[in-house]
């Protein structure tokens, strides 16, 4: 385990995955308990220093923590949720670069929706539907 991430316990993780009801926080895919990885919203290696010193033990607490699928937390690794938009909304723009997905599009077996991403907690918060993608 790094240094300054503390083990999650059991009923913090259950706490956790309750909090989306078994969602993926990101792409709002469901997950079982088992398949969810608890994300740090707020990377903890941004704040070893502060750690080590004691001065930043809330990046250990509940309302850092995300409930992810093992995609999304690999994929977001230590990015701000805004960077990790930004790096999502480039998808497109890098996949037509690959000729099968040119293929794919021409075909219209890929559809592309280039709008902006909006994560399943965002649309949990303010009560929108958010297609889960499962």
């Amino acid at each position: 385990m790094a240094e300054g991430r503390k083990a999650i316990s059991k009923a913090m993780r259950q706490q956790v995955y309750d909090s989306l009801n078994g969602h993926c926080g990101y792409c709002g895919c469901k997950i079982t308990i088992k398949e969810m990885q608890v994300d740090h919203i707020e990377a903890v290696y941004l704040h070893e220093k502060e750690l080590k010193a004691g001065k930043a033990q809330e990046i250990n607490s509940i309302e850092n923590y995300m409930p992810a699928c093992r995609a999304c937390n690999f994929y977001k690794s230590t990015m701000s949720v805004e960077k990790f938009r930004k790096q999502l909304e480039t998808l497109p723009e890098r996949l037509e670069k690959v000729f099968i997905y040119r293929l794919a599009k021409k075909y219209g077996i890929v559809k592309e929706n280039c709008g902006k991403v909006k994560f399943y907690f965002e649309n949990v918060k303010t009560g929108g539907e958010n297609e889960a993608n499962e």
